[in-house]
């Protein structure tokens, strides 16, 4: 299966910024949990989750295992799915890097969001476009009352 879009409830794309912005100066990551709804993923919630990759705060995330294994039962309890992962890019685009690019899972929606010191900007939805085929832009629908 192939993710093309990802619809983003107003309280995900909320809890997203918020975290997203509390990271600043380091990267912020964390966990889409959803369903999947056919080539679409729809995200209920996002969690936050420990960047592993100590060395690098500014420019690179290694989400902690354990957190994605909590985000899969906190989802399975609300019969979801985990359906992706987010972080967050300080004072760059919210564009993947080739980092993010080559460690990237099929079957995921990744959503980058810009921050700054005092405000998150930009944020934007990929996919996988296959194994090994690094990420792509796909469509990106804010829902209920999302700005």
């Amino acid at each position: 299966m192939s993710v093309l879009a990802v619809r983003l409830a107003g309280p995900a794309h909320a809890e997203i910024r918020r975290l997203a912005e509390a990271a600043y100066p380091n990267e912020g990551c964390g966990v889409l949990i959803g369903a999947y709804d056919g080539e679409a993923v729809v995200v209920e919630e996002a969690t936050s989750g420990r960047n592993l990759w100590t060395e690098r705060l500014r420019d690179r995330y290694e989400l902690d295992p354990a957190d994605i294994q909590a985000a899969d039962g906190r989802a399975r309890a609300r019969d979801l799915d985990v359906v992706g992962f987010w972080h967050s890019h300080p004072d760059h685009p919210a564009w993947p890097s080739e980092f993010d690019s080559d460690r990237s899972w099929v079957d995921y929606a990744y959503l980058i969001v810009n921050t700054v010191s005092d405000a998150s900007g930009d944020l934007n939805a990929f996919s996988p476009a296959g194994e090994g085929l690094g990420l792509r832009q796909i469509v990106l629908r804010l829902e209920g009352g999302a700005s």
